[in-house]
């Protein structure tokens, strides 16, 4: 097969729109590139040659859609219609990691020396927060900490910041055990605000109620059931709940929960507690060259040693067993002979073993799978609380997705101080995804489509997520043949897969962009 050649002083230009158009409209929606063009301050000297709002929106197109590494930009830009990702023809090309460090250096880092859970304390850091909606899990806030900062101070700065958005207290605040001290609490019910956290085991409350369920019966009742997550034919995942017989300290409502699942979890991480327990007690050997413990502290002190470890104290008993050996030795020094004489000594070991506490693991048994929420909310039920508790995890998936799916980790930067910059970035790429993810699922329920062909083999998708829905629309080009002078002659694009067309309409995409009517 061969390739038509073109008359002379005509060439071909071809060049991806891809899901750039798509990108462009939620960028858009949120009023990015004018707040670019309005908050940004002025650069000192002479104006750049690229201003910094529209390196900034390249760099975000290139995040969403593609994830090169910063002087892989201008490749990447020069193979794209430039208006899609809000470049004028021409400009790719001064494009450069430089260029984009520098528009990165407008927003102000806040990184320092800190605590690392890494345990790295020659690395420099800081602590990103996120705020999600119950509405689709869509970011609504995000902010740089300094790297000393502890997670409990960054839910006070995130409430108030809240409220000042929304004008009002009254929204409920779920969060982790971060939020559960005394001070973060009365920050907003002083202030007539509703919150929803988990509370620590740390806390007195926690181990009041495990020791009444010891020596009362407690009304359990059902509140949620859901189908296994791992196995298809695996038991429902069932949720009890009852409510605290007794408030907090300080007057706030704890709800009690078993789940099935939580349950099982725990009696098999307790049987795995026991078992290496018992496994490192039998291997348990002196330092040194002895082969067992010559005194019984030394031996206490080690066996004690593992079970603090393993966090099996509560559970298991240590005993110290003597043994008695005897051994004849010379009762002087030198070669023996047919006259020697012998002495008889008695030497001590000392080994370990361990009893189990038949009544202590029962009653750690008889707790297996609980835990609590504290709120001050009176207006939720045992249901409704779980379910508003259920969504928080979501805020942890999208920082699953900052590091798996985005890739953020393994990036050099020049400066750590463009760190916090890139960060706000990938920010705006989880709102836009977000709020894609959010507009599609609602669109389709709206024109009643179930589910959506958007998968490579042509299955279905019943709830698209962004990776599908920009899959489906990448790889399309739009094509051109140009003059000698640069003159376009004509124009034309890649045909459209069907599904494709149909998520343009669903999502009022402009249909010209892929050469559509």
């Amino acid at each position: 097969m061969t390739t038509p050649s073109l008359p002379a002083g005509i060439r071909l230009e071809s060049l991806e729109v891809g899901a750039a158009p798509l990108i462009r409209l939620f960028l858009e929606r949120l009023d990015l590139p004018s707040l670019f063009e309005r908050q940004l301050p002025p650069l000192p000297g002479r104006p750049p040659a690229l201003p910094s709002a529209t390196v900034l929106g390249a760099l975000l197109a290139n995040l969403l859609l593609a994830r090169q590494p910063l002087y892989a930009l201008a490749d990447w830009a020069s193979r794209r219609v430039p208006e899609h990702i809000g470049l004028q023809p021409g400009q790719a090309g001064l494009l450069n990691d430089d260029r984009a460090g520098r528009a990165l250096d407008h927003l102000p880092p806040r990184i320092t020396f800190g605590y690392n859970k890494d345990h790295r304390p020659d690395l420099k850091q800081l602590l990103y927060s996120v705020t999600i909606s119950a509405d689709g899990a869509v970011p609504v806030h995000c902010k740089s900490y300094d790297g000393n900062t502890t997670d409990d101070q960054v839910h006070r700065d995130t409430w108030l910041f809240l409220r000042g958005v929304i004008g009002h207290s009254d929204f409920l605040y779920v969060a982790d055990s971060k939020l559960c001290t005394r001070e973060n609490m009365a920050l907003i019910a002083d202030r007539r605000g509703r919150f929803l956290t988990v509370m620590p085991r740390t806390r007195s409350e926690d181990a009041w109620f495990r020791d009444h369920l010891l020596g009362h019966e407690v009304a359990w009742r059902e509140v949620h059931r859901e189908p296994s997550p791992r196995r298809r034919d695996g038991p429902d995942v069932v949720y009890h709940g009852v409510e605290g017989p007794r408030r907090s300290s300080e007057g706030y409502r704890v709800l009690w929960y078993r789940n099935s699942q939580k349950e099982e979890q725990d009696r098999q991480a307790r049987a795995g507690q026991l078992r290496r327990a018992r496994a490192r007690l039998a291997q348990l050997r002196p330092v040194g060259r002895g082969r067992a413990f010559r005194t019984a502290a030394q031996a206490r002190a080690a066996g004690q040693r593992v079970l603090e470890q393993e966090q099996v104290t509560r559970w298991l008993q240590l005993h110290i067993q003597e043994e008695i050996d005897e051994e004849y030795r010379q009762a002087r020094p030198g070669r023996p002979g047919p006259d020697t004489a012998y002495r008889r000594v008695e030497i001590r070991r000392y080994r370990l073993w361990v009893e189990e506490d038949g009544e202590a693991l029962a009653r750690e048994a008889r707790c297996d799978g609980l835990f609590p929420l504290m709120t001050n909310d009176e207006s939720l039920d045992l249901s409704e609380a779980l379910a508003k508790y259920k969504y928080q995890p979501f805020v942890e998936k999208r920082h699953e997705q900052l590091k798996a799916v985005f890739s953020v980790t393994p990036m050099w930067l020049k400066s750590v101080a463009r760190v916090e910059s890139l960060l706000w970035l990938y920010y705006v790429v989880e709102l836009v995804q977000a709020l894609l993810e959010r507009e599609v699922r609602r669109r389709m329920r709206q024109a009643g489509e179930p589910s959506l062909a958007l998968y490579p083999e042509g299955r279905d998708s019943m709830r698209p997520t962004a990776a599908l829905v920009l899959g489906v629309l990448e790889g399309h080009r739009r094509h051109r043949l140009l003059g000698e002078q640069g003159q376009e002659l004509r124009r034309f694009h890649d045909s459209l897969p069907t599904v494709a067309e149909q998520l343009l309409t669903l999502l009022g995409v402009d249909p010209t962009a892929y050469g559509l009517a």
